[in-house]
C-alpha cells in the first residue's frame, strides 16, 4: 500500500513536469525494488518527455525485459523511436503490443497514423477504421482517418470525419491544426487559418499549427497558392514516384530541347514552354525563402518564421 502512495505521488509530480523530484524518488524505490517494470517505464517517460530519447528508449527496454507480456511497453517504445524520427521496427513493435492486447484502439490508431507516415493511405484508412470499431471517439484514430480519406481524394468523407473529431473534443489543439491543414490543401486558406488560430489558443507550442499558419498566411499570394498545390500533389506521391515526376520532368524537358533544335519550324512554339518549365523548375527551389522574404514584411509574420527560416531567405 506505501508502494501504491508511493507511484501515486511520483505519477503526480510528472503530470506537472517536476522531472528532477520524481526521478530522485524513483531511484530511491529502485533500490529495494531493482526488478519492477513500471519504475523504469516512469523513469522512460520523464526521459522522453525531456526529449532524451535514447535514454528513454533503455529504461523502456528494460520493462520490456523485465514483463515482455504488457503490450502498453512496446507501444510506448514504438512512440519514442517515432519522436526520434527513427523508424525502424516501429511497425514490429506497433503490431507486437496489438497482438498482445488486440483490443485497445490507441495502438491500431497509432499503426495507422504510421502507415500514413509511410504513405500508405489505404492501410491507414483500413486500420483506423478498426481502431474507431474499438473506440468510435478515439481522436488519433479521427484524424488519421480524415487525413487517409483527403490523401485517397475522398474529401467530402474526410471533413466528415474531422468535423465528428471536433465534436467529440472541441478544443483539441491537435484536431483543429490537422483540420487546418485538410483546408488548406482544399485550398480554403481563409477558413485553415481560423483553425490554426483555435489550435495555437489551445496550446500555444504546436508547431504543426504554427507552420500551418505560416503557410495559410503566405497563400494569399496567388504564386505561392499554387505553389501549394503542387508540394501537396508531391506529398501525396510515395518516394519512387516522387523520383518518377523529378526524372520524367527532365527528360521531358531534354526532349523538348531536342526537338526544338532539330525542327526550327517547331523551335517557336517549344521554346516558350520550354522556357515555363525551366522558370517553374527553379521556383521550386527559391520560392518558399523568396516567399519568407516577402512575408517578413507581415508585422507578424516575422514573428512566425524561424531563425534558419530568416537567414535563408536573407541568403536568396
Amino acid at each position: 500500500m506505501i508502494f501504491d502512495d508511493q507511484i501515486e505521488k511520483i505519477e503526480l509530480l510528472i503530470n506537472h513536469k517536476k522531472f528532477d523530484i520524481a526521478q530522485t524518488q524513483i531511484q530511491q524505490l529502485l533500490i529495494e525494488n531493482a526488478d519492477n517494470d513500471y519504475l523504469y517505464y516512469l523513469l522512460s517517460n520523464i526521459k522522453y518527455q525531456q526529449s532524451l530519447l535514447k535514454d528513454a528508449l533503455t529504461f523502456i527496454d528494460k520493462s520490456i525485459e523485465l514483463s515482455p507480456d504488457l503490450g502498453f511497453y512496446f507501444y510506448f517504445k514504438a512512440c519514442i523511436k517515432l519522436a526520434n524520427e527513427n523508424y525502424h521496427k516501429v511497425e514490429d513493435l506497433l503490431l507486437t503490443a496489438i497482438r498482445i492486447d488486440p483490443e485497445i484502439a490507441e495502438y491500431k490508431a497509432q499503426l495507422a497514423q504510421f502507415k500514413l507516415l509511410k504513405k500508405n493511405y489505404t492501410d491507414a484508412l483500413e486500420i483506423a477504421n478498426q481502431a474507431l470499431e474499438l473506440d468510435p471517439e478515439n481522436i488519433l484514430a479521427l484524424n488519421t482517418r480524415s487525413t487517409a480519406l483527403l490523401k485517397l481524394n475522398r474529401k467530402e468523407e474526410s471533413f466528415e470525419t474531422i468535423e465528428g473529431a471536433l465534436r467529440e473534443d472541441p478544443e483539441n489543439s491537435y484536431t483543429h491544426s490537422n483540420y487546418g491543414w485538410g483546408l488548406l490543401e482544399k485550398g480554403n486558406n481563409k477558413k485553415a487559418l481560423e483553425h490554426f488560430r483555435e489550435s495555437l489558443k489551445n496550446n500555444p507550442n504546436n508547431s504543426h499549427a504554427q507552420a500551418g499558419m505560416v503557410e495559410a498566411l503566405k497563400a494569399d499570394n496567388f504564386i505561392y497558392r499554387w505553389y501549394l498545390k503542387f508540394v501537396f500533389f508531391m506529398e501525396k506521391l510515395t518516394e519512387k514516384n516522387q523520383w518518377f515526376f523529378i526524372i520524367g520532368f527532365y527528360i521531358a524537358s531534354k526532349l523538348l530541347r531536342g526537338v526544338a533544335k532539330h525542327n526550327p519550324t517547331l523551335e517557336p512554339f517549344l521554346t516558350p514552354l520550354i522556357i515555363l518549365l525551366a522558370i517553374f523548375a527553379f521556383s521550386t527551389w527559391v520560392i518558399t525563402p523568396i516567399s519568407n522574404l516577402l512575408f517578413r514584411i507581415n508585422p507578424y509574420g516575422k514573428y512566425l518564421l524561424s531563425r534558419e527560416e530568416k537567414i535563408s531567405s536573407n541568403f536568396v
